[in-house]
């Protein structure tokens, strides 16, 4: 067979059912071998940087990985963007583009470029095929590394003649490594230890306790023990269940409140946790003077990266908490103080959780009659309307709060985030997400300015029938960044003037998405919140609700 022939038997037996791309002369070898398949569907994109987030969506769905083929140089540069925020997020793709002929590429012919350096700083492994007889080892290497944790996209560079070279193989079986490392019987009785003397323990988790199916039994230890729990910022999916009694939300990305949360802790555990730095230089020390600090997780590059840690684990994190789950329940049994101090923990936190509920129902109150509309007001009526096996695709910015403090999100595989912080990534993994999940509802919540990215995306939903919710949080701004300036009390928050900010004259989302082939609504009033988002779940095809939010700036990025 042909190289390329090869490259697509290897695809099909290694799971992959979609291509995700937007095709190009030097892609043409291998769109030539999709001709003759039906096994794997080629699913287009307007933009190479929309078929890498479709992708990400779709492989955080699956758990598996997703394959893209870009176009060459420029097609590689346009996709970089959500390439990023895969490789942020640890999600497994296996990008490739097609290169020129090898003999060409001393002409310096145009779209040549060097795509093995370009891919390289966001990618676990990148490589360009120099030979045909290369493909069985590079394909099972780059399948078999993509989805091992720590989970990443792997590129390789696909040469027009490599793909139309002829060869006598077969695809290598693919090589699935169990990772369920446990530390040693002393380590996890220390810990034990540890969690049972702490008065004010406290658990930050992060998305990989989600990915690695840890949350049941973190969720039943930290239950055992009454310890408050907190989702990192800039999770890319579900570290705990938002409406778990011991769940206190999802950190803000600044200084300032990671060392308010952390104040007068004595234990303070890291869990999967990746996004440990904040936004903005903070030059002081989150951890309180004297606190042990212990990090748990399956990468040893993120243990301990910012911080001395007094106990440091590399580990299978599931593992890991049923072992110490089974530890601290006998723990409990033989030791009434425990058992004392854990109940007056429980009835404190209690009181913390009754407190935070009434506040989010004041402000949802405060915000019943507003107008533009409330976004606490618009997120709660979309959590009382959104099916149980729901997928949330957050990439609202500002409007985070509301969704990250309204929505009931508790499905490990029903939240995909934004993580590496590059706008457009959330419209398109939508889409993903719906091509993986065909019986599930998925909703995107979208920022106006998040939207503008890449809203030709709509066009890939209506050719490929993909009904996603499209929920627009529009307040007519990049309103993170004025919040920003308005923190630094300088001349923008003198004069009320944010240069570059403001997205006036304001787009017509409703008309946008007809013009797509998509249903389109807006709400103005909220009185319209719940009639328009009642009428897009009763659609069958995809849809835009396009909402007019507060507008008032407020400080952030502190």
């Amino acid at each position: 067979m042909k190289g390329r022939d090869f490259v697509l038997e290897a695809l099909h037996q290694y799971g992959v059912r979609h291509l995700f791309g937007n095709p190009g002369t030097t892609e043409l070898p291998l769109m030539d071998g999709l001709a003759a398949r039906e096994d794997i569907e080629y699913i287009l994109a307007l933009h190479e940087d929309i078929s890498v987030a479709m992708a990400a969506g779709y492989a955080q769905v699956t758990g598996r990985p997703a394959v893209v083929n870009l176009h060459i140089t420029p097609g590689l540069a346009h996709g970089l963007g959500n390439l990023y925020d895969a490789w942020r997020a640890g999600i497994p793709l296996v990008v490739t583009a097609g290169q020129h002929d090898s003999r060409l590429a001393v002409q310096e012919p145009a779209l040549m470029g060097d795509l093995v350096q370009m891919a390289r700083p966001f990618t676990k492994w990148a490589h360009e095929v120099r030979h045909v007889d290369e493909l069985p080892l590079v394909l099972h290497r780059a399948f078999k590394t993509a989805q091992t944790e720590p989970c990443g996209p792997v590129f390789l560079s696909l040469p027009s003649d490599v793909m139309m070279a002829e060869m006598d193989a077969r695809p290598w079986p693919l090589t699935e490594i169990v990772q369920a490392g446990l530390p040693e019987a002393q380590v996890l009785d220390r810990l034990t230890a540890w969690l049972a003397e702490a008065k004010q323990p406290v658990i930050l988790v992060g998305d990989r306790a989600g990915r690695t199916g840890a949350i049941p039994a973190l969720a039943r230890l930290v239950e055992q023990l009454a310890i408050p729990v907190y989702i990192e910022h800039q999770s890319a999916g579900l570290g705990f269940p938002y409406d778990h009694p011991l769940c206190f939300g999802r950190c803000l990305p600044n200084g300032p409140y990671l060392k308010k949360i952390l104040e007068g802790k004595d234990l303070i555990l890291w869990f999967g946790v990746t996004s440990q730095a904040p936004l903005l230089y903070f030059p002081d020390s989150v951890v309180p003077c004297g606190a042990r600090v212990v990090h748990i997780d399956c990468d040893a590059w993120e243990i301990g990266k910012n911080m001395p840690v007094d106990l440091a684990i590399q580990a299978d994190l599931a593992g890991v908490a049923k072992a110490l789950l089974e530890r601290v329940r006998q723990r409990l049994a033989a030791d009434s103080e425990l058992m004392e101090r854990v109940a007056d923990r429980r009835g404190a936190l209690a009181e913390r959780q009754r407190r935070r509920a009434e506040r989010r129902l004041q402000e949802v109150e405060a915000g019943r009659a507003q107008t533009p509309v409330s976004g606490a007001y618009l997120a709660s009526v979309l959590a009382e309307l959104l099916p149980d096996d729901a997928i949330v695709v957050d990439e609202s910015v500002t409007s985070g709060r509301f969704v990250h403090g309204h929505l009931p999100l508790r499905d490990p595989h029903g939240l995909i985030a934004l993580k590496g912080g590059g706008l457009g990534f959330g419209f398109p993994a939508a889409l993903g997400a719906q091509l993986a999940a065909p019986h599930r509802r998925v909703v995107a919540c979208i920022g106006d300015g998040s939207a503008l990215y890449y809203i030709q995306a709509l066009w890939t939903a209506v050719k490929y029938g993909l009904p996603v919710i499209f929920v627009i949080f529009n307040n007519a701004s990049y309103m993170i960044l004025k919040g920003g300036l308005l923190r630094m009390q300088g001349p923008a928050a003198a004069r009320g003037v944010y240069p570059g900010m403001d997205l006036v004259p304001e787009p017509d989302f409703a008309a946008i998405a007809r013009a797509f082939g998509a249903e389109g609504l807006r709400v103005d009033e909220p009185a319209q919140v719940r009639p328009a988002l009642e009428a897009a779940f009763a659609s069958r095809g995809p849809v835009v609700v396009d909402v007019r939010i507060e507008r008032e700036v407020k400080p952030y990025l502190e």
